[in-house]
């Protein structure tokens, strides 16, 4: 029974996880920047393109917003996705398809992807 049930368990905690992953590039999809949001710490490590810096969550948002004004997105793939040894940090690259071009996204986290984990996010030309 003991065994039964930790598969439950282990089966719908990976899914609640999996469900936080979506959301968040859910989110960024339709542009809800308060949903994003949640999911950012403080302060973080943001680079769009070669303009690299550490940022407070407000400001990385405006510059992701700059962006994703300029370019709307259509559909938004994870084609690679890795977790440390001790599951300390994870880290998610998605294919961005825009109305214009297509971009690499790399999310890093510390532990999964949910809310207050985010600490870098790297938009570069795919």
């Amino acid at each position: 029974m003991k065994q039964i049930m930790a598969v439950i368990f282990l089966t719908v905690a990976s899914q609640l996880l999996a469900q936080n992953e979506a959301a968040f590039f859910t989110a960024l999809k339709s542009a809800d920047y308060a949903t994003m949001e949640s999911y950012l710490e403080e302060n973080i490590d943001f680079c769009v393109f070669e303009d690299q810096q550490i940022l407070n969550k407000k400001a990385a948002l405006s510059k992701l917003k700059t962006f994703l004004s300029n370019y709307k997105v259509l559909s938004v793939e994870v084609i690679h996705k890795g977790t440390s040894k001790d599951k300390s940090s994870q880290y998610k690259v998605a294919k961005i398809t825009t109305s214009k071009e297509v971009f690499r996204l790399f999310v890093y986290a510390s532990g999964e992807i949910g809310s207050k984990t985010v600490k870098e996010i790297r938009v570069d030309k795919f």
